[in-house]
């Protein structure tokens, strides 16, 4: 974690575009876990596993300060840079 933090740190003093958080790069690295392993992706229905040909994850999102949370699914977030994830 402390490397995490430090890289967050290095990409935030770099730029002032986006404030990165660990939300952020734990988002991207989900993702691209999650394509890593995306034979064991899927759902299973009626007893049988049914491989998914798409692979997301889904990520709360805050609104208007605080007010809300809004689901918001990424869908090949691996091939994302973590600007775009961001």
């Amino acid at each position: 974690m402390t490397n995490a933090i430090a890289y967050v740190k290095e990409l935030n003093a770099s730029q002032t575009e986006i404030h990165y958080t660990l939300t952020h790069l734990m988002g991207h690295a989900m993702a691209w876990g999650a394509w890593k392993m995306r034979r064991d992706i899927g759902r299973i229905r009626w007893g049988f596993f049914k491989h998914q040909k798409k692979v997301g994850i889904t990520c709360l999102v805050d609104v208007e300060g605080g007010k809300d949370l809004v689901p918001c699914t990424f869908f090949n977030a691996h091939e994302m840079t973590l600007k775009e994830f961001a």
